[in-house]
């Protein structure tokens, strides 16, 4: 007398890690249409650009000697008034706006639910995330490099149009600024999952970010994740005045990679075996 083994159907088999992170990731990519984070990405970089173009409009001259290079001053100025405070906000507010969907709906059970697992949850966040935070970055520099193009015209005597766009430069800035930003970036993350509300992680960064500025001076501020953009931008400061390409990493942005894997790691193995009631 023979057995027969039955195998179980195609259709009742965990799909692959790749598919199901795909099909999260499709879901949350038509899920930013319930908030207003994409219309943040896009508009985040306008305010300080258009701050440092008046102040170039209206006092460029004293700002400027006669006959110097103006992209160096002027990407230097914009991107410091960006890095200072309002890039570690809007990472805060953008990570606190995209897990809110879920937060204010209680709707995790719903979404671990799904014919897709854990992993593949948090990894296309994560990926969300960090695709939005380049876009907004992208988005910022484009809207840079254009507004000085409109200095050259509008006040010819500030010479943009005398001298080559700093492209390499910008890359270099571009560059090292999303670095910085990934430690900020996971840590708010996994707060946001943690904490399931918006007002706490976002209290938590806005505290972190104004206690990192008050504490630049400290001899251990590398270790600081929400210091690291304007770490960072200290160390390519001379950079746009080389009109040059510089990837290698400061010690401060080595450090916010390291939060950044320790983070996602501590935090996945948390929340992995977090009880949704």
């Amino acid at each position: 007398m023979s057995t027969v083994v039955l195998s179980p159907s195609p259709s009742f088999q965990t799909p692959a890690p790749a598919t199901q992170l795909r099909r999260a990731l499709s879901a949350d990519v038509l899920r930013l249409k319930r908030t207003p984070a994409l219309w943040l990405t896009l508009a985040s970089g306008a305010f300080p650009v258009a701050l440092t173009f008046l102040i170039f409009y209206f006092k460029g001259e004293y700002l400027l000697k006669p006959g110097q290079d103006p992209w160096p001053t002027y990407l230097m100025q914009s991107w410091q008034t960006a890095c200072a405070l309002l890039l570690p906000l809007f990472v805060v507010l953008l990570t606190g706006l995209v897990l809110n969907v879920e937060n204010k709906a209680v709707a995790w059970k719903h979404v671990y639910a799904q014919p897709v697992g854990r992993g593949a949850v948090f990894g296309s966040k994560l990926l969300v995330l960090m695709g939005l935070n380049a876009l907004a970055m992208l988005a910022y520099t484009v809207i840079l490099l254009g507004s000085g193009l409109l200095l050259g015209l509008l006040r010819p005597s500030l010479h943009f149009q005398d001298h080559a766009v700093p492209l390499l430069a910008t890359v270099t800035l571009l560059w090292h600024t999303y670095i910085a930003t990934l430690g900020i970036l996971a840590i708010q993350y996994v707060a946001s999952l943690w904490w399931r509300s918006f007002a706490t992680p976002v209290a938590l960064g806005m505290g972190a970010t104004i206690a990192a500025l008050t504490l630049m001076r400290w001899e251990h501020i590398d270790w600081v994740p929400y210091a690291t953009p304007l770490l960072a931008l200290q160390k390519a400061a001379s950079v746009p005045k080389g009109h040059a390409l510089d990837l290698a990493l400061a010690k401060a942005e080595w450090l916010t990679l390291g939060w950044f894997g320790l983070v996602l790691l501590g935090g996945y193995v948390l929340l992995r075996y977090r009880h949704e009631g």
